[in-house]
């Protein structure tokens, strides 16, 4: 199972580059590094528990959401 996170990461992070490249021409790092950093907010979701929770509204619960 951590091999498909870690695969899937990865995957993640190389179609952000393709899609920087291929739509923003020179500046890709730039869109590369947004695109990235979108993820970032995201990270807070493992610092809760539980993970997931169907019915819980991210707002004023997980740190990055406020």
């Amino acid at each position: 199972m951590l091999n498909a996170n870690i695969y899937s990461l990865f995957l993640a992070l190389w179609l952000f580059v393709l899609h920087a490249i291929i739509f923003f021409g020179q500046a890709w790092k730039r869109i590369y590094l947004i695109l990235t950093a979108t993820m970032l907010v995201d990270l807070d979701h493992l610092l809760v528990d539980p993970i997931f929770q169907a019915n819980r509204c991210s707002i004023n619960f997980h740190y990055l959401h406020t």
